[in-house]
């Protein structure tokens, strides 16, 4: 077992929730890189060093689906766990067809970042 940091790569177009994020992760021992959109994203991963990537669905340009099928195309892409704010299950559903390693409901009050 490494001592290493692991690295969460969060790809979401809310900044104020992306620092929530940010500050609740980090003081639970991880390091948190922030992508303001899924092109970012996609730009952060292609550099390395990400251990697991959390991904918003409604970005402007690439939505999550969209950089879903993206992320996954990478070799030895590591695991992607689906962020939505839609209660609609149909949206998880296809993420987690689309290979998506899990999915997360998100608020606006951050009690979905324990779960990450």
């Amino acid at each position: 077992m490494t001592s290493a940091t692991p690295t969460l790569l969060y790809i979401d177009d809310d900044a104020a929730l992306a620092r929530l994020v940010d500050r609740r992760l980090t003081r639970a021992g991880y390091k948190v890189v922030h992508a303001a959109s899924g092109q970012e994203g996609l730009d952060r991963l292609a550099q390395g060093g990400i251990d697991v990537v959390a991904l918003d669905q409604y970005m402007p340009g690439l939505d999550g689906l969209e950089t879903l099928e993206q992320i996954l195309k990478i070799p030895d892409t590591p695991p992607v766990v689906f962020v939505t704010a839609s209660q609609d299950s149909a949206i998880a559903v296809t993420a987690l067809k689309a290979g998506a390693a899990d999915y997360l409901v998100k608020d606006v009050r951050g009690e979905f970042i324990p779960l990450l």
